[in-house]
Formats: C-alpha cells, sequence, structure tokens
C-alpha cells in the first residue's frame, strides 16, 4: 500500500493547482499514512525526504518569483514616474510650442502691420492697408476711425465681413462737444446705449454689441478714436497696438500735408504748385503794372484726359501729364512763368508779352502736343490740349479777373471742339 500511497502522494504534489501550504499538510498527512499502513520507518524518511526536497525547491522557486515580480514592480512603478514626468515635460514642450507659435504671430502681424502703414503718406493709401489689417488681425464686427479736426470729423467704416471700406470727409458734427467719453482718454468696453449720441451724429444705427473705444492723444489731446464693435478681450493688447500705428501714421499724414503746403514744386510735373504759382504771378503783375507794361495768362487743358485714366491708367495718366509739362517748358521762356493749376489743368504767365506773341506762343504748344507720340509702359498714344489765353491790361487788370477771362476762353476753345487756341479778344 505504501508503494501506491508515497508515489501517488508526491504526483498529486506536482500536477495539483494546490497552494504551498496545502502541499505541505497533504505531504505530512501522505507520510504519516505511509507510516500507518507500513510502519516502515526507512521507506517513510526516504519519501518525507523526497517530498520536502521537492516542497524545499518549491518554496524556494516560489520566493524567486516573488522577488522578480516585486522586481517588476518596482521597474513597473519607476517607468511609470518616468513616464509620467515625459508626459508632463511633453505637455510642457506643447504648450511652450503654442506660446511661442502665439509670440511669432504677433510678431509677424506686428511686422506687417509696420511695413504697410510706413508706406501710408495721403489718408486714401492709408484705407486699403487698415482694411487689410483688420480683416486678418480682428474678427470684429466693424471698425470705426473717428479723426477730430479744428470742430470738423472724418471717418473710416470698415467691415470686413462684406469687404466694406468708407472714408467720410468734414462731418459737420462737433462729436467732443457734450460726449463725456470723448473726453477722457481711458480705452475701455462700452455698450450701445454709452455710444449712441455718437453714432446717431454720424448717421448710423445704435450698436448690437459692445465696442472696446481707444482715444488717440497727440500733442497732449484726444485728436481721434478707434472703435471696435464686438472685439474679444484678448484681442485688446493688439487693438492697442494698432492704434499706435494708426496715431502714428495720422501724425505722418498731417506733417506730410503741411510739408506739401509748403512745397513750391508739384511732385510729378516738375511746374510750380497753384498756390506758389499764384503768389509768383501776383507779384510779377505789380511788376508790369507798375511799369505799365503787357503780358498774357494761358489756361491750359487736356483735351478727353479722364478717357485716358480710364482706359489705360493712372500710371499712364501720370506719365502723359509729365510728359506734357516738359513740352510747354520747352516752348516757353526761362521768365515765363508754368505752374499746375490742378489735376489736367496747366497754367503759363507770360510776362512782358503782347496778346499777339501770347497767342503764338499757345498755338506752338498746342502744335507741339498734338504731334508728340506718348509713349507710357506698353502703351503708345497722342493727345491734345484746348488753351484760352487773355491778355494785361487789355481783358483784365487784376490777378483773379484776368485768371477768369483765360478760363472762359478755355471754355469756349472746348466748346468750339477742342485741341484749339481761343483768345478772350475774340469772345467779347
Amino acid at each position: 500500500m505504501s508503494d501506491i500511497l508515497y508515489p501517488l502522494s508526491l504526483l498529486i504534489l506536482v500536477v495539483l493547482p494546490l497552494r504551498f501550504k496545502t502541499k505541505v499538510l497533504l505531504a505530512i498527512l501522505f507520510v504519516g499514512g505511509g507510516i500507518f499502513f507500513n510502519p516502515s520507518l526507512h521507506l517513510a524518511v526516504s519519501w518525507g525526504c523526497v517530498m520536502g526536497v521537492y516542497l524545499y525547491l518549491k518554496y524556494f522557486q516560489g520566493q524567486i518569483m516573488r522577488a522578480e515580480i516585486e522586481e517588476l514592480g518596482t521597474r513597473f512603478k519607476s517607468a511609470s514616474k518616468t513616464l509620467g514626468r515625459s508626459t508632463e515635460r511633453l505637455e510642457e514642450m506643447e504648450k511652450f510650442n503654442r506660446r511661442l507659435q502665439h509670440e511669432v504671430s504677433k510678431i509677424t502681424q506686428f511686422f506687417e502691420m509696420s511695413e504697410g502703414f510706413t508706406k501710408v503718406m495721403y489718408m486714401e493709401q492709408l484705407l486699403p492697408v487698415l482694411g487689410n489689417v483688420v480683416k486678418r488681425g480682428f474678427d470684429v464686427k466693424s471698425l470705426r476711425l473717428i479723426i477730430l479736426r479744428n470742430g470738423r470729423t472724418d471717418l473710416v467704416f470698415i467691415q470686413p465681413d462684406t469687404n466694406i471700406v468708407e472714408f467720410r470727409r468734414d462731418i459737420e458734427s462737433p462729436l467732443i462737444d457734450g460726449e463725456k467719453i470723448l473726453k477722457e482718454e481711458e480705452a475701455g468696453f462700452y455698450d450701445g446705449e454709452a455710444l449712441e449720441p455718437i453714432f446717431m451724429k454720424l448717421g448710423y444705427q445704435t450698436q448690437k454689441y459692445r465696442t472696446y473705444v481707444i482715444p488717440l492723444v497727440s500733442e497732449g489731446k484726444v485728436n481721434s478714436f478707434v472703435m471696435f464693435e464686438d472685439l474679444r478681450e484678448e484681442k485688446t493688447d493688439f487693438a492697442h497696438t494698432l492704434a499706435g500705428f494708426l496715431s502714428l501714421t495720422l501724425r505722418k499724414i498731417q506733417l506730410y500735408q503741411q510739408i506739401q503746403e509748403l512745397a513750391i514744386t508739384d511732385e510729378l510735373t516738375q511746374v510750380f504748385v497753384r498756390r506758389h504759382f499764384i503768389r509768383v504771378y501776383n507779384n510779377e503783375l505789380v511788376r508790369i503794372k507798375d511799369k505799365k507794361g503787357q503780358a498774357c495768362f494761358l489756361m491750359l487743358d487736356l483735351d478727353r484726359f479722364k478717357n485716358c485714366n480710364d482706359t489705360f491708367g493712372h500710371l499712364v495718366g501720370d506719365v502723359v501729364l509729365r510728359d506734357i509739362a516738359g513740352i510747354i517748358k520747352q516752348n516757353v521762356r526761362e521768365v515765363d512763368i508754368v505752374g499746375r493749376y490742378g489735376g489736367e489743368e496747366f497754367c503759363v504767365f507770360l510776362p512782358d508779352t503782347s496778346p499777339e506773341n501770347g497767342i503764338y506762343v499757345a498755338e506752338r504748344i498746342r502744335r507741339a502736343v498734338e504731334k508728340n507720340v506718348f509713349h507710357a509702359y506698353d502703351e503708345v498714344l497722342r493727345m491734345t490740349v484746348s488753351i484760352g489765353v487773355s491778355a494785361f491790361p487789355y481783358d483784365a487788370q487784376e490777378p483773379t479777373e484776368l485768371i477768369e477771362k483765360a478760363d472762359l476762353a478755355l471754355y469756349y476753345a472746348k466748346r468750339k471742339g477742342r485741341n484749339k487756341v481761343i483768345a478772350y479778344s475774340s469772345i467779347k
């Protein structure tokens, strides 16, 4: 019986997936049972040793496995901590990358604004630049730039969604009178009710959205306002950047206008501007009066110049104006005074010139223009001029009257079919 019991007990210990303590109890029972059925101490000890060795090995194996499992657990925890730290670093890097992209975007927008506004010298040049900046950099319903000057108001209105860019000059509404908001220098959000008096004067309905208002201060006083309708709060810093550029640009436009007023030569045609021409002409006419001399005044106008601009563009028109100014200067004396009266009109004062010689000079200019072939970029074209002539002291004795008589003669030349010289004396 013991011959079967001992091997069977060992097989059960090896095969059955029992707990280690359970296997120890079974081993004791099996050895005890073997002694009971066969009281051979030698055999019982032998099988007991075999079972003991097995159980020891099993115990030792379990210890090793537990140690390995603990080590694996330790490594897993360490790896988890490392992964956690890596994840945190990755999130920090992603946040830094987003901040960096935001800063790069701000710098790019700043550079684009700077580049665009740097080129602006006239109000007309400001409109497309400002419209582009608002459309690309702001998600707003509209922007209004209110420019205050000498009790009058200019308004720029931009609506990005509909690509509307409007400029209204000389609005006769004294906006700073009685408007508390326009007397303060603090930027901030205002609702439609607070702004209603202003927009009613400008001819607009009350705002539906909050409007962020930034006053522009120059030389210690508020001279303009920028109003952003429905501006997000995170965009206020960018709005102040734009306001800074606008303040500098408006000041530059103002200074450039003052410089233009002080200039004596027209930039395009290189003849006297109207203001300086009139001043020199008045002084020269006084001199001629004093010596009881004679003189002629020529008023020239390009025929169908609007058609030229509409057909070929203003750049071609500028070339034509410049070339005609050159033709006029080539056909008069150095003592004669040439000016650009406005647009496509030129004026020439011929001191110490008889009416007959004045008509002769005008006809010489007309023929020179008629014969000239104008080359402007890729275009080749011809132009003509109409000229009115008045004579001092025969047609008029006052400076303004002499100009009016030449202008009236020019009107008759236009009516007669253009490309003609008409003296005022012939239509009296």
